[in-house]
């Protein structure tokens, strides 16, 4: 899954009420990066983006991704796999290295059969 998959199943409202945070009827919220006594956070969601308008906020505005990475304090790689957790992604099962490999009986077999179709194909007459 890529980060355009992860945008567009998981939006800017999904993440704000996975921390209880809810926008009022103007999607504006106090912005949870500053103490805010108004709201200040303003969230689009129709681009799944947010901005704080105050002037004592340094997190700016961003998207999904943003938003996670700066309220959990983590960086932007570990901020993309909690969106592809909370996006309801499952890992497939890997399957065991062990079942793709060739033991080593087969393994010396394969090995034989091609030292030997070479050293034949070296002393044939040629053509």
């Amino acid at each position: 899954m890529d980060i355009p998959e992860i945008k567009e199943k998981l939006s800017i409202l999904s993440v704000l009420s996975h921390y209880q945070l809810h926008p009022d009827k103007n999607n504006r919220l106090n912005c949870p990066f500053h103490d805010d006594k108004s709201p200040s956070l303003q969230v689009y969601p129709e681009t799944s983006t947010w901005t704080c308008f105050s002037s004592k906020c340094t997190a700016g505005s961003g998207d999904q991704i943003d938003f996670i990475m700066k309220r959990e304090n983590i960086s932007k790689h570990e901020a993309i796999l909690k969106a592809k957790t909370m996006s309801g992604y499952v890992e497939p099962e890997k399957t065991p290295k062990q079942e793709n490999r060739l033991s080593e009986s087969q393994r010396s077999e394969t090995l034989t059969k091609a030292f030997t179709h070479f050293v034949r194909s070296l002393t044939a007459k040629p053509l």
